[in-house]
């Protein structure tokens, strides 16, 4: 039986070499030529408070060093939307929707690479204290904002490496 266990996995094991897969950030040569290209992109200012917290995410994350060779511009825009409604009309929670319009241009040529919208949302109840309500509101938006700051990095990487 144990063999039998072995076998398949190693089976399972070539197959899944044999399909092509190859990990974004694989721990051998690529991570190296991944890490500097990553590092050439420019993360150009974004406005507001949560841009600056998406800024110095994305900046972090990339490790910008060197002559930017690539310029990241993002814009971000918020909405919010009220529903579950309690009998005196006042709204029990509340959607938040954060989305980020991407640009990633070569500042050789000054050419678009790519263009993309990304779109991140959360809900959260609306209590009584006004204060907890707003807490609530900010973390939430900060939230997001990191998570859309993750998935830009994780586009940039996919980009890179298709190559």
């Amino acid at each position: 039986m144990r063999g039998a266990v072995r076998i398949s996995l190693v089976l399972a094991a070539l197959l899944v070499s044999a399909c092509g897969f190859t990990p974004l950030y694989e721990a051998g040569g690529s991570s190296d030529a991944m890490r500097t290209q990553l590092a050439s992109v420019e993360v150009a200012p974004i406005a507001d408070r949560l841009g600056q917290i998406m800024r110095n995410q994305l900046t972090e994350r990339l490790n910008e060093a060197g002559v930017p060779a690539y310029r990241l511009e993002v814009t971000l825009h918020q909405e919010t939307e009220v529903y579950g409604f309690r009998p005196d009309a006042a709204a029990t929670q509340e959607q938040l929707t954060m989305k980020a319009h991407v640009i990633f241009i070569s500042l050789k040529d000054g050419k678009k690479l790519f263009e993309d919208d990304l779109r991140a949302r959360t809900a959260y109840d609306l209590v009584l204290s006004d204060f907890a309500t707003v807490a609530q509101r900010e973390d939430s938006a900060k939230r997001l904002v990191l998570d859309l700051a993750e998935r830009i990095h994780r586009r940039l990487a996919l980009y890179f490496s298709k190559g």
